[in-house]
C-alpha cells in the first residue's frame, strides 16, 4: 500500500472548489486499489507521494524546492505550443512559464488530455488519466421520475445561451446562474432527464470528463456537443455528429427513450472503464520507480502569496489565508512570503505588525 497526499496550497478558495470532482475520482481509484489517500490545503507529507494540481504563480517554485519534498503534478490545461489554451494574456503567460519551471523538478505528471502526453513527457514520466467508473461515486439514490428535461451547470457564454434558448422553446431547461456546490450539482442531475455538455472553448478538443462521468453514473442521458476527439467516455455517452445542429440532437435524445440510453451507457461505463484499472495503469507508468522517504513529517507550506489588501501613508496591509500583517513602507521592497513572524525577527516588531484579524491589525496601527 502506498500513501498519496493531495495538496492544494497553490490554489485559492475558488480554485480549490473546481477540483472537487477530480479529487473524488482520484481518491476512488486509489482506494479501490487499497491505497491510502489524504488531502490538505496547507501542508505536504514527507513520507507520502505528494501531488499538486497545476496552477503555479511566480515565486512558488522557490517554496517547493525549499521544502525538499518530491512531488507530482496533475495537469488540466491544454498546451498549444506557446502557452495554455491559446491564451496569450499576461496571467496565462505567467502561468505557463511558471509551470515549466515547476515541472522540471517534478517526479511525474498525470494529464487529463491524452494529446498533451508528448508535451508533458519532456519534463518527467507522464500518463494520461481518464475518469472511469467507481461504485464509490454512484449516487445513493435515484429519482425515477425526474421533472427537468435538460440541465447544465457551467459558465455562461453567448453561444451557450443561444443553444439553451432554442431548447427552451421545446423543453424545460434548468441552468443555475450561480456556481453550485457538489451536493447541489448532484441534486440537479438527479432531478433531470438529460444533461447537456458544451465545449470549454471553441478549440477545445474533448468533452468534459467530469460532467460526462457524473451524468452516466447517475443514470442520466447525455447530450454532448461535437468535439473532434470523442474520448472513451464520449464514445459511451454519445457525441453530437458534426453536421447536426446541437439543439436538434439534444431534443432527439430526450424524445427517443432517454432513460434506456442512460441505462445502456451506465453498464458500458461500468464494464469498459473501471477506475481501478485506469489508476493501476497510470501508477505503473509514473510511480513504479518512485522512492518515498520513510520518516513521517508534516511540512506546512504556503504557496499562494500574501495579498496586498490596503495601505495608508505609512503602512502596507497584507492578508495571507487567515493571518494579517502590515509592513512599514519605509522598509522598501522586501520578500513578503517570509511571513509576519520571520519579518518581525528581521526588521523588528515596530516595523512589522501582526494579527489574526484585520480589525485588530487596524487597531494596532492606530496606536502607533
Amino acid at each position: 500500500m502506498a500513501w498519496f497526499h493531495f495538496c492544494t496550497a497553490n490554489h485559492n478558495k475558488i480554485g480549490r472548489s473546481t477540483l472537487t470532482d477530480m479529487a473524488d475520482w482520484f481518491e476512488a481509484g486509489l482506494l479501490d486499489l487499497g491505497h491510502k489517500v489524504t488531502f490538505s490545503e496547507t501542508s505536504m507529507e514527507r513520507s507520502a507521494i505528494n501531488l499538486f494540481w497545476e496552477y503555479f504563480e511566480p515565486g512558488m517554485i522557490e517554496e517547493l524546492l525549499r521544502s525538499g519534498i518530491e512531488y507530482g503534478i496533475i495537469a488540466t490545461e491544454l498546451p498549444d505550443g506557446h502557452g495554455f489554451n491559446w491564451r496569450s494574456d499576461q496571467q496565462w503567460t505567467n502561468r505557463f512559464n511558471t509551470f515549466s519551471e515547476v515541472a522540471r523538478h517534478a517526479k511525474f505528471i498525470w494529464t487529463m488530455i491524452e494529446s498533451s502526453v508528448p508535451f508533458y513527457s519532456q519534463f518527467c514520466p507522464t500518463a494520461f488519466i481518464e475518469l472511469g467508473f467507481s461504485q464509490r461515486l454512484v449516487p445513493a439514490s435515484l429519482n425515477k421520475s425526474p421533472n427537468i428535461d435538460f440541465c447544465f451547470f457551467g459558465l455562461r457564454t453567448p453561444y451557450r445561451e443561444k443553444v439553451v434558448k432554442q431548447l427552451q422553446m421545446h423543453a424545460k431547461v434548468v441552468w443555475p446562474r450561480n456556481l453550485l456546490s457538489p451536493s447541489g450539482i448532484a441534486e440537479l442531475i438527479n432531478n433531470s432527464r438529460v444533461g447537456l455538455n458544451f465545449k470549454q472553448s471553441d478549440k477545445w478538443p474533448i468533452p468534459s470528463p467530469t460532467r460526462l462521468g457524473r451524468l452516466m453514473m447517475a443514470k442520466r442521458a447525455v447530450a454532448a456537443e461535437y468535439v473532434p476527439v470523442a474520448t472513451r467516455q464520449g464514445d459511451i455517452a454519445g457525441i453530437c455528429p458534426e453536421a447536426i445542429p446541437f439543439h436538434e440532437h439534444a431534443l432527439h435524445i430526450l424524445e427517443s427513450g432517454w432513460n434506456k440510453k442512460a441505462e445502456l451507457a451506465f453498464e458500458r461505463y461500468r464494464t469498459e472503464m473501471p477506475m481501478a484499472l485506469i489508476m493501476e495503469r497510470v501508477l505503473e507508468q509514473t510511480i513504479s520507480q518512485f522512492d518515498s522517504v520513510s520518516e513521517a513529517e508534516t511540512i506546512e507550506i504556503r504557496l499562494y502569496p500574501p495579498v496586498l489588501i490596503g495601505e495608508d501613508p505609512t503602512w502596507n496591509f497584507f492578508g495571507w489565508e487567515n493571518e494579517y500583517f502590515s509592513l512599514r513602507k519605509s522598509l522598501g521592497e522586501i520578500d513578503v512570503r517570509l511571513g509576519a513572524h520571520v519579518l518581525q525577527s528581521l526588521y523588528g516588531v515596530e516595523n512589522v505588525l501582526y494579527s489574526n484579524s484585520l480589525s485588530s491589525l487596524y487597531q494596532k496601527v492606530g496606536k502607533e
